[in-house]
């Protein structure tokens, strides 16, 4: 209710200010249909960008010199919640690894859709667990104010992609993918690019679409409704 002056006339009402949502891992419930179709859209796209992305070469095997679909993953999961890792495995498992133009043996491909799993969860859990307590957006509204691009910075670029791009490039030499001394290469090249295309293309689609999907209901506010 808004709390009216005890000063003002007996018919004012002051102005009720938008109450802030709230982001956060509990279980509450499984998601509305139309939160099911948007987690169902990010999977595909992310999916379809994943696969254009591998073929761009970097000179070591299934590692993409310009990895476009992770700008998209990390806004994707800091909107969905638990569903992240769906969109995740989803994507790497099948867009970089059974449907990439040289694909990797089934067994290879499961393992290798862990990745992203780092990669998109660890942003989104980090956004759910600190971002209110450090006063940002937990889902990047306010990505453009010092404070939230460096929170971003600090918690959806930096840790997913290093770790990820040295988990990623162990699985290819541990499974003789790529050879044991592109280690080192493959992990500069995939933590470097994906730190660049995460910071061109997150906060554009952050600051400009975070404000509409949570508008129309379809972030998920809990861990998976």
């Amino acid at each position: 209710m808004p709390k009216e002056r005890l000063d003002a006339p007996a018919d004012f009402v002051a102005e009720e200010q938008p109450a802030r949502v709230s982001y956060s891992l509990r279980y509450t419930g499984l998601p509305a249909l139309g939160q099911l179709v948007a987690v169902a859209v990010a999977a595909a796209v992310y999916t379809v960008l994943s696969w254009l992305s591998i073929p761009i070469p970097s000179g070591i095997p299934l590692v993409s010199a310009l990895f476009v679909a992770i700008g998209f993953g990390i806004p994707f999961a800091l909107w969905f919640g638990g569903w992240a890792f769906v969109i995740a495995y989803l994507g790497n498992f099948l867009g970089a690894g059974l449907l990439a133009p040289q694909p990797l043996p089934l067994p290879v491909a499961l393992w290798f859709g862990t990745v992203d799993l780092i990669q998109l969860g660890l942003p989104m859990l980090l956004y759910r667990l600190f971002a209110s307590r450090f006063g940002v957006s937990s889902i990047g509204k306010d990505i453009l104010t010092l404070r939230g691009f460096i929170f971003f910075v600090c918690c959806a670029v930096l840790p997913g992609n290093i770790i990820g791009g040295l988990y990623g490039n162990f699985i290819l030499v541990a499974s003789g993918t790529a050879p044991a001394d592109t280690l080192l290469p493959g992990w500069l090249v995939w933590s470097i690019s994906n730190i660049v295309v995460t910071l061109i293309i997150g906060p554009i689609l952050l600051r400009t679409l975070s404000p509409v999907v949570e508008r129309s209901g379809l972030t998920i506010r809990n861990l998976l409704n």
